[in-house]
């Protein structure tokens, strides 16, 4: 309920990226490791690699927040394949865009550069996955960095390799350590030929109004969208997109805007512009990706739009952070936009804005309690919850409406309960 009441003030940081406090780094040398057992992936926090020495490795785990996190794999006993020649490994075989392209794909430029073509790359994965059928992000992604599929290796049984190489993660998650001016070159020269060479220009905003709402989302964004396209900005849902078509529009946008969310880190696939990039906080005083986008563009600032959230708990009883529905503050969203020149405030009517603001939070509540949604955003707490919080945001209005919605969603639950146990 915390995160219902805070507010920031109405203010835009401003992150200049030739005042960085922490110095830019160099890669490190990739790695080579002899007989290493790969096990298939639990999670994303379980790679499944017994990397040699595991306490004391940095590079070769999973790193977040400057700090290795993963896990080792649990050793069975059973029957081990055995590799030979040597192999690259990547990671685990993601299927989520945002942890994909911030945590993976930063072993691969190097990782492409330096190995031999001959040496598979080898992502852990799951034993049910069904390795010749990635997912269309995962392939996606993959050629946009022209990376042929028929040298990727998935590992879903345990597998000794005799050699195994791995390259240091350039970026991760929470870093603040700016991303090393040697890993954007040799991104950049894997992705320059598809960039159109022109300069940037125009304002486009990338948008999470299309979601569905249990994703997490502005509530009012589509009102926001509305105005922003009468003004002549792009404005872009990049699942309708095409991954080329998303890099090319961010390529050559001069003011780039992002509805905090996993798009941001889609900009981490191309490399530095000339170009001003803002972030629409969805999350309290949140600096998403700073340290890996501020050395890509001219400039990187966070609008302090957020005027607190709803949220459910989820069974283990912490906030589902990434599917809460946030709230804007008009006047910061209005400065943003005066200070880019985008006459937003000559549109800009209160009244409708709330109007599809207080909308937006019952088609929120209504899918965040529907039964058939995914069961980890199932609220274990009771109506309560959200009653207080509606209050605590200034938005007592919709207790009504929204008493009827989780009602209604709990009596189909009892019916469903009874049915089951006739």
């Amino acid at each position: 309920m915390q995160s219902a009441r805070k507010r920031e003030n109405v203010q835009v940081e401003h992150v200049n990226k030739m005042n960085a406090p922490i110095p830019e780094t160099d890669l490190p040398p990739i790695a080579r490791f002899d007989a290493v057992l790969v096990t298939p992936s639990g999670d994303r926090d379980t790679p499944g690699v017994f990397w040699p020495d595991f306490d004391q490795q940095i590079h070769a785990r999973l790193r977040r927040k400057d700090k290795p996190v993963c896990k080792p794999p649990v050793l069975t006993s059973g029957r081990l394949r055995i590799v030979d020649p040597p192999a690259v490994f990547v990671s685990m075989y993601d299927n989520h865009f945002g942890h994909f392209v911030a945590e993976t794909v930063p072993r691969l430029a190097q990782s492409l550069a330096e190995c031999p073509q001959e040496w598979p790359l080898v992502f852990s994965c799951d034993p049910r996955f069904r390795a010749p059928h990635p997912s269309a992000m995962f392939r996606a992604v993959m050629d946009w960095l022209d990376v042929p599929l028929a040298r990727l290796r998935f590992c879903p049984e345990p597998t000794v390799f005799r050699r195994l190489h791995i390259a240091a993660q350039a970026e991760h998650l929470g870093s603040r350590v700016p991303t090393s001016p040697r890993y954007l070159d040799l991104l950049e020269a894997r992705v320059h030929a598809k960039l159109p060479d022109l300069p940037q220009d125009g304002v486009s905003f990338i948008s999470r109004a299309a979601l569905s709402p249990e994703k997490g989302f502005h509530a009012g964004e589509v009102y926001l969208a509305g105005c922003l396209r009468q003004l002549g900005v792009q404005v872009v849902f990049p699942e309708a997109l095409s991954l080329p078509e998303q890099m090319r529009i961010y390529a050559r946008s001069k003011y780039l805007i992002f509805s905090e969310g996993s798009a941001l880190h889609g900009r981490q696939l191309i490399g530095r512009q000339d170009q001003h990039i803002s972030v629409l906080r969805r999350r309290f005083r949140s600096h998403l990706a700073q340290a890996q986008i501020a050395p890509r563009c001219s400039s990187l600032s966070y609008v302090s739009c957020f005027a607190g959230a709803l949220n459910v708990i989820g069974p283990e009883g912490r906030p589902v952070l990434h599917a809460m529905v946030s709230l804007y503050q008009p006047e910061a969203l209005l400065a943003h936009f005066d200070a880019i020149g985008v006459p937003l405030r000559k549109l800009w009517n209160n009244a409708v804005y709330q109007h599809v603001r207080d909308q937006d939070v019952l088609r929120w509540l209504a899918r965040i309690y529907d039964p058939k949604i995914a069961h980890w955003l199932r609220p274990t707490n009771g109506p309560g919850h959200i009653h207080e919080q509606l209050e605590a945001l200034g938005l007592g209005q919709l207790a009504q409406q929204a008493a009827a919605i989780m009602d209604g969603h709990s009596e189909h639950n009892r019916r469903h309960r009874r049915a089951g146990e006739g």
